[in-house]
């Protein structure tokens, strides 16, 4: 396992020192000494590296401008690999792995990660288990805070440990369901056609945006789930689509050659239907390969435009720059913010930073901060009052912006 360690100097300079990190023995209460440990789990390889190394490089930032601590504890930091060296997936081996590793460490005080719902899934449960908090700059899936239209004994087989230990930057799936609601308001849909792609941390937010549809008016003329492996075919399914007289069609999925056969067939049997799909789906892989079928395709994802963050945003883009040759973008300021939101409930700690419940509490009253991703809260059960989501339209296979929408305003509820 690779385990970057970066304290004051190394951060200073922007550069990793290599060297191990795991510990003995597990504290539930406090961390030892007054050296404390941040660990950050995300996949470094793979499709979603760039993204990955955006983050890792806001939460250096982030630490390199506090000084590497805050009043008498030292902080350093460990960036972990979650993915699979061979695959360069999300590996659900190697996030327990490295969710052991922080849990181990003695002078561990916070967790960052992991990227997707599914790796936030697997570690969680460990680092509840040794009271940690810990907070992910992604991961939308619902089960994780919520009971909504979540899987069985969810949220609570997350929290073993009996109290809530994470919280989530980015707005979560409910939020994602209000805003496709007003988008297909917007867009003037009165019947959609949802689809799932069977993944159970997809299911849920097909259910919740149907509900959102009805509540808004909108006629579901079904909810089907179906495989999107590759080589799978749809013939029977966009029969039932299009004899149904929807409008829409709102897909719940991911982005692998299998939803782009499915994106393209859609568009082929009939090129007027609109089709809606999520974040998941903002990617170039995707979007790239569905032709024209781009022109009838809506997606929506947190990550907005830069000029939609508050002027801090900016400053700190700036400073990124200066410090690192990646692009400066939205994820960097995530990272940043995961990371600074973390630092400051260390600071409010005072004398007991280094007491993890302590720090756990202090997190969890965060209210009104002024941040890079704008003006939020912390709420109980770990979500973010952040509601803003961007509605992206594909143009020349690329996903574009066209306007931003309260996805709060419409959303269930958690």
């Amino acid at each position: 396992m690779l385990a970057r360690w970066l304290g004051l100097a190394a951060l200073a300079a922007a550069g990793p020192v290599i060297a191990g990190c795991a510990g003995a023995g597990v504290s539930s209460t406090e961390a030892t000494g007054s050296q404390l440990a941040i660990y950050s789990s995300l996949p470094l390889q793979g499709p979603t590296a760039g993204i990955s190394q955006q983050i890792v490089e806001g939460e250096e930032l982030a630490l390199a401008q506090a000084g590497g601590r805050v009043g008498r504890f030292k902080i350093g930091y460990v960036s972990l690999d979650d993915a699979n060296p061979t695959s360069g997936q999300s590996s659900p081996e190697v996030t327990a792995s490295n969710a052991k590793t922080a849990a181990q460490d003695t002078s561990t005080i916070a967790y960052l990660g992991d990227y997707t719902s599914a790796a936030t899934a697997v570690s969680l449960s460990l680092t509840n288990a040794a009271g940690i908090l810990q907070v992910g700059p992604a991961s939308p899936y619902v089960g994780l805070t919520s009971s909504l239209d979540a899987g069985q004994d969810e949220p609570g087989r997350f929290y073993l440990g009996g109290r809530r230990t994470f919280g989530r930057l980015e707005p979560s799936d409910i939020v994602q369901a209000g805003a496709q609601a007003q988008l297909m308001q917007a867009l003037g849909v009165h019947k959609v056609y949802v689809l799932d792609d069977e993944d159970p941390f997809q299911v849920p937010l097909a259910n919740i945006v149907a509900g959102d549809a009805e509540k808004a008016g909108i006629a579901v003329a079904a909810h089907d789930s179906i495989s999107t492996t590759t080589g799978a075919t749809y013939t029977g399914e966009i029969e039932k689509i299009v004899g149904s007289g929807a409008q829409a069609v709102f897909f719940a999925g991911g982005d692998g050659a299998g939803p782009v056969a499915l994106w393209r067939a859609l568009h082929s049997a009939d090129p007027h239907l609109l089709l809606l799909g999520t974040s998941s789906m903002v990617s170039e892989s995707f979007t790239s390969q569905i032709g024209s079928a781009g022109a009838s395709t809506y997606l929506t994802t947190p990550i907005l435009p830069l000029g939609l963050y508050p002027p801090s945003a900016a400053r700190v883009l700036s400073a990124y720059r200066r410090a690192f040759t990646g692009e400066a973008g939205p994820y960097a300021l995530y990272g940043y913010e995961t990371m600074s939101v973390v630092l400051a409930a260390i600071r409010s700690a005072g004398n007991r930073g280094n007491d993890r419940q302590v720090v756990i509490d202090r997190f969890f009253a965060t209210h009104d901060r002024d941040s890079v991703l704008g003006r939020y809260s912390m709420q109980a059960n770990g979500e973010t009052t952040l509601t803003r989501y961007a509605i992206d339209r594909v143009r020349g296979g690329r996903a574009m912006f066209l306007r931003a929408v309260d996805g709060g305003s419409a959303a269930s509820g958690g």
